[in-house]
Order: structure tokens, then sequence, then C-alpha cells
């Protein structure tokens, strides 16, 4: 996805049923394959692929992934609705949820 198409994607809530969370972390800012840049591009195509759209973003950087969903900085307040309406949580791979995906809190 490139240039206008990924600008369609990104739009607020709007009750449709595929409004989605936009979720990226990285534990350690780096140049990676887990970039910023790549997470947002996966994220971006996976909600396409759905037909949903990205309402917003939490984005944790210089978090680890051992680190409770429920207390991270950006995702927590979506996790205890503080962060508004959304429909689903879509990541660029399971890992950036959390190192433990079933973690009692999410």
């Amino acid at each position: 996805m490139r240039g206008t198409d990924l600008n369609m994607i990104e739009r607020p809530y709007d009750g449709c049923g595929k409004c989605l969370l936009g979720v990226r972390r990285l534990s350690r800012m780096k140049l990676a394959t887990s970039s910023p840049e790549r997470q947002r591009e996966d994220v971006l195509t996976a909600a396409a692929s759905v037909g949903g759209h990205i309402i917003g973003w939490a984005d944790d950087w210089e978090v680890s992934g051992a680190t409770d969903p429920m207390t991270r900085p950006k995702l927590g307040p979506w996790l205890r609705d503080e962060g508004g309406p959304y429909d689903g949580l879509v990541a660029a791979a399971v890992d950036r949820l959390g190192r433990n995906v079933e973690h009692p809190s999410v």
C-alpha cells in the first residue's frame, strides 16, 4: 500500500464495526525489520485486508514485551476504555502486543 491508499485507511471512529486501533511496540529504538515504519505499513495492510480502518495508534517505544499491556503508556488507556471506542486491535505481529499473549489482563 502506498500514498493515498494509506491515507484512506486512517480515519476517525465511525461505528462501522471495523474501527481498529493500530498497536506498535519496540523494546529498543533501532533500525531493524520491526522498525516503526515497517510496523505501520504492516498494520495498515492488515487493516485493509479485513476492510477495516485505523482510528488511532498505541505506539509504545522502549517498552519490553514482558510489560503488562494494561500498564503500557499508550496501549494501557485504550484497554482500560480511556482512549475512546474501537472494535479491535491490529499489530504487525503478535509479539508487538506482548511477549505473553495469554496475559490475564488482555
